[in-house]
């Protein structure tokens, strides 16, 4: 097989046009096909900015002088460049016409523009965005064998979008030209969406697909060992762009050029007193105390004598493993590494399905690495799935206080058992369909893991198109459809209904002010209780001391009479003096 080209160059044929005599041009038509255009390009600019992108208009009424493609009513847009925000509001502009054009003849034409444009090896995939409904007569001068012999010669992939789904469809309710297209697709292994389904493929950024790295290793049991390949469930995340602060500088030679900021890592102690990175020891700080850590001691830590493994340690009853033990982010998918190992494995896996245990085991991914403990949960009959293990990380009994919940036992004793029926209905209707049933099955899909869009990075990813494209405009709030990801589906709501009304009828809300201004109004009354208490034992002091006062007083009056009746003093005398 050879290998992938890490470049690729896609060529748009959009038709602005008239397809079919007598008929008018769908600009309702056109603005699904701009939707279409600016997401993908948007996608471009952000996750493959080296990915070459050439528009081409069926049904252009320009004529160009320096033209590439030397057919009427067929016109490049532009030249194959690098997706770019000018790009999409040239698109944008786009108006329809009155001219006629066929898809078949501007393929020819996008041939030749990949011949003249895309001269570096690249993967080159042409995206035709039409209704397909041209007469017969003009859709009998072009042959079948010849379009796929000019694909097949220049070795470009085929993808068209049309109205309607031309799978669902007979053969006999489809026009000349669906059926010359969805012959030309048979031959060359194209593909083919409709207008609303592409939609709503590429408005969502998604996980892209990835290569799988494989895991190899022996798995132990006992005496015996089997070996596997173990292989990522979760593709890698979509990175958001990095952003790159940019200043403008001027100099005699080139004023006001945009040159990117330079971050400069520079360290600096309590003196600020700089330092180089040479003299730096990285460490950490435990209660106040710095505790540094060098790369000696890093060496000394790191473990030595530990090799790769996959030794099973035993297994157990599987309601022994609720979900709060299940500490990894990602799982891994463990299958036999050959055929020759299937056997065997494949009837650990049906002995395990029997006893309905899970398997604990011992994990060191690489030689001189700590060990993990996981479980291995046996997964079998799953549609287009393999029978295989599923391997979820387990936490050790020390780490386990950080994750473990509060017990409900005090709260459950407070339930009756109409309250406690009504809670276990609910959470049962909330559960997702099984993928095996065939009514929701279209359904469920979208909670797959990588289906699902994140809505926070979709909203990330729209604000920076909107600030790319009108950096002079507010920002725009979010949109419904980034909010629907959000809302749980109708099939779910229907279920949730009978057993919220009994959820009603069963609970009575109190309404109770927030704990921060409880707690508040708890201190002041204490406050007022204090100070009441306080205002009362002054009162009572100053009634105690008025009547020692008092009596005070009424022990100097009688002091005083016994006093003047047995004092023999001249008090006269003295005023005379």
């Amino acid at each position: 097989m050879p290998p992938k080209k890490s470049k690729e160059s896609i060529i748009f044929l959009v038709n602005i046009g008239i397809i079919r005599h007598g008929t008018q041009s769908n600009s309702e038509l056109l603005d699904k096909a701009k939707f279409i255009l600016k997401h993908i390009i948007q996608k471009k600019i952000f996750l493959r900015p080296k990915d070459e992108i050439g528009v081409i208009l069926m049904g252009s009424d320009n004529s160009k002088d320096n033209s590439i493609i030397e057919l009427d009513n067929v016109q490049e847009l532009c030249h194959m460049q690098v997706g770019n925000w000018d790009l999409i509001e040239s698109i944008e502009k786009l108006q329809t016409t009155n001219q006629n054009s066929s898809w078949m003849e501007a393929i020819y034409a996008a041939v030749e523009y990949i011949n003249h444009e895309c001269l570096d090896k690249s993967e080159r995939k042409i995206i035709l965005l039409s209704d397909f409904n041209e007469d017969e007569d003009i859709v009998s001068q072009f042959q079948m064998d010849d379009i796929v012999k000019t694909l097949s010669e220049e070795e470009i992939s085929l993808m068209a979008i049309g109205e309607r789904a031309l799978d669902s469809m007979d053969e006999d309710s489809q026009t000349a030209s669906e059926a010359l297209l969805r012959s030309v697709l048979r031959e060359i292994d194209g593909q083919y969406f409709t207008f609303e389904h592409a939609m709503s493929e590429v408005r969502f950024y998604k996980r892209p697909s990835t290569k799988p790295r494989p895991w190899y290793c022996l798995m132990e049991l006992g005496d015996f060992y089997i070996p596997i390949v173990g292989i990522s469930k979760m593709p890698t995340e979509v990175k958001l762009p990095e952003m790159i602060l940019m200043g403008k500088t001027s100099t005699l030679n080139m004023p006001d050029q945009e040159m990117p900021f330079k971050n400069v890592a520079q360290w600096m102690d309590n003196n600020r007193t700089i330092h180089t990175k040479e003299d730096i020891i990285r460490g950490y700080v435990y209660g106040g105390r710095p505790i540094p850590v060098s790369d000696e001691a890093k060496k000394a830590m790191t473990p030595k004598t530990n090799e790769e493994c996959y030794k099973i340690h035993g297994f157990t009853a599987r309601e022994n493993i609720p979900m709060e033990y299940w500490l990894s982010d990602g799982t891994y998918v463990i299958v036999p590494a050959n055929e020759s190992v299937s056997a065997p494995f494949y009837s650990l896996v049906q002995a395990m399905v029997d006893k309905n245990v899970v398997a604990i085991v011992e994990k060191i991914y690489r030689a001189n690495t700590e060990a993990n403990m996981v479980a291995l949960f046996p997964s079998v009959d799953v549609p287009n799935e393999p029978w295989c293990l599923i391997e979820i990380g387990l936490p050790f009994e020390r780490d386990y206080g950080a994750i473990a919940q509060r017990p409900l036992k005090s709260v459950m004793k407070q339930l009756s058992k109409e309250q406690n029926d009504a809670i276990d209905d609910l959470l049962t209707s909330l559960e997702l369909p099984d993928a095996t049933d065939d009514d929701v099955i279209d359904v469920s899909e979208k909670y797959l893991p990588g289906y699902m869009p994140d809505p926070g990075a979709q909203h990330i990813w729209d604000m920076l198109s909107a600030r790319g494209l009108k950096p002079d405009k507010p920002l725009p709030s979010i949109t419904d459809d980034v909010k629907n990801l959000l809302e749980p589906p109708e099939f779910v709501r229907e279920k949730c209904k009978p057993v919220t009304e009994r959820i009603k009828n069963l609970f009575f809300l109190e309404k109770k002010q927030p704990l921060n201004i409880r707690k508040r109004k708890k201190l002041e009354e204490r406050d007022n209780e204090q100070s009441n208490n306080d205002d009362l034992s002054m009162m009572q002091s100053i009634k105690t001391d008025e009547k020692d006062i008092a009596k005070d007083n009424n022990d100097k009056s009688e002091n005083m009479v016994s006093l003047s009746d047995t004092c023999d003093f001249d008090f006269d005398a003295i005023g005379d003096i």
